[in-house]
């Protein structure tokens, strides 16, 4: 893992959602400390961690297939939290009405699991 590539990861996704990206942090799995983010919310990184960790194990246990790379969630206050997971999480609060879902889910999302991905494997 490559902590200036995770600032880089960061700043593709700043270029590509603009001023509806309110804040996002990246942080090792089962840990929930941000290493990296912007506008960053601690607070928010430790409580998505063991969000994750229990919809992971609420769909084992309930025979639903596996949570795979990614999950959206529609939050008050017009925002949507995204969030990437692998060894590491990538939580991310943007404005829905700054952006429309297509460039989010078409664009944002995949140029930043690429990123995401490229360092993480560094």
């Amino acid at each position: 893992m490559d902590i200036k590539k995770l600032q880089k990861a960061i700043e593709v996704l700043r270029n590509d959602l603009g001023d509806a990206l309110v804040s996002t942090d990246i942080y090792p799995s089962g840990v929930g400390t941000p290493l990296v983010g912007y506008n960053s919310n601690p607070q928010a990184s430790a409580l998505f961690d063991q969000v994750t960790t229990y919809i992971k194990k609420a769909l084992d246990g309930a025979g639903f297939p596996t949570l795979k790379d990614y999950y959206l969630l529609k939050v008050d206050g017009g925002l949507v939290v995204v969030l990437i997971f692998d060894d590491y999480q990538w939580v991310m609060f943007v404005d829905d009405s700054k952006v429309n879902l297509g460039i989010l889910l078409n664009i944002a999302i995949p140029n930043a699991q690429k990123a995401f991905k490229e360092a993480l494997t560094a």
